[in-house]
């Protein structure tokens, strides 16, 4: 899961830096000052529609990420119910063998 986190910082990083290097290109483009603007405009609703798109991925990821906990827990909690379950069987056994014999040492120590 470390290594999924790891992932997808670096491709923001890396998304996030090509974005800007296009951006100060733009900047720094010999053009007309409509042009321009006209091109930061669209650099910023790209950039805009990328961050949303990376938004929504990220959001997905932590989607799954969450069920995966939430199944791995409704796992360890039914085989937790299932051990207790089979644990308070056995004592029920063991207390009621243990009555039997106390039940016998009683009758022996009455019949004396």
């Amino acid at each position: 899961m470390a290594d999924k986190n790891v992932n997808i910082n670096t491709t923001a990083a890396l998304i996030a830096g090509a974005l800007l290097g296009a951006g100060i290109a733009i900047l720094f483009a010999p053009q007309s000052g409509r042009k321009t603007r006209r091109d930061i405009r669209q650099f910023a609703e790209n950039t805009r529609n990328k961050a949303e798109a990376a938004q929504l991925e990220l959001q997905h990821s932590i989607d799954n990420i969450i069920g995966d906990i939430e199944e791995k827990l409704q796992e360890g909690l039914a085989r937790g119910m299932d051990w207790t379950d089979s644990k308070i069987v056995d004592l029920r056994r063991a207390l009621d063998a243990a009555r039997e014999s106390i039940a016998g040492e009683i009758e022996i120590i009455q019949s004396s």
